[in-house]
């Protein structure tokens, strides 16, 4: 009787020392999620209230011709903070594996990329590039004329990509349009460049 009961209480204080480090690990893992969600939220507030003490969205707007920039960049840094509390939660419970944490740095990175870089703009062009290749109206040597409300251009076209054409008009000037502007103007074939 009294080995069954120095047993049971060795069986019981395995068990415990077993359970116990995964409920601490598992609270920690709250409290680190916690922490790092109203970090998230006050740096979200507070990168906001600085982006508009310095203008960024007119700066933004006038020069990159992008709107509210400013509370973009917030949502992304809070963002960026709820990934970090996140992995660190996840790696506390060790339940984190290299992968996907490779596969979350370039989440960041791209999404980072695509503010910087004006996502909007780039498919645009790259989608109307598409579209100006598939019709295969305007080839490299054609000589067109482009008119839009600002300007009017004539030229030779030197080189189409998909982002943008670039023409030579003659006068000592390249022109590079970007493929967006092409869609919205009106152009005309004159006539193929023989050499």
């Amino acid at each position: 009787m009294v080995n069954e009961s120095l047993l049971s209480q060795t069986d019981v204080d395995t068990a415990v020392s077993m359970i116990s480090p995964i409920i601490v690990n598992i609270i920690n893992a709250i409290i680190i999620l916690l922490i790092g969600f109203v970090f998230g939220k006050f740096i979200e507030k507070l990168s906001f209230r600085v982006f508009q003490m310095i203008e960024l969205d007119k700066i933004t707007r006038k020069k990159l011709k992008i709107k509210n920039l400013s509370k973009t960049l917030s949502h992304i840094l809070s963002f960026l903070i709820y990934l970090v509390a996140i992995i660190i939660a996840l790696n506390k419970l060790s339940l984190t594996t290299t992968v996907i944490t490779t596969i979350i740095i370039l989440f960041i990175i791209v999404m980072v990329l695509f503010v910087l870089f004006g996502v909007n703009d780039i498919f645009a062009n790259f989608f109307a590039g598409i579209f100006f290749r598939m019709k295969k109206n305007i080839t490299v040597d054609d000589v067109i004329k482009i008119k839009d409300p600002k300007r009017t251009i004539n030229g030779r076209v030197e080189k189409i990509t998909l982002l943008h054409i670039r023409i030579d008009t003659g006068k000592e000037e390249i022109v590079i349009i970007p493929n967006t502007l092409l869609l919205k103007s009106v152009i005309t074939k004159t006539r193929k460049k023989v050499e």
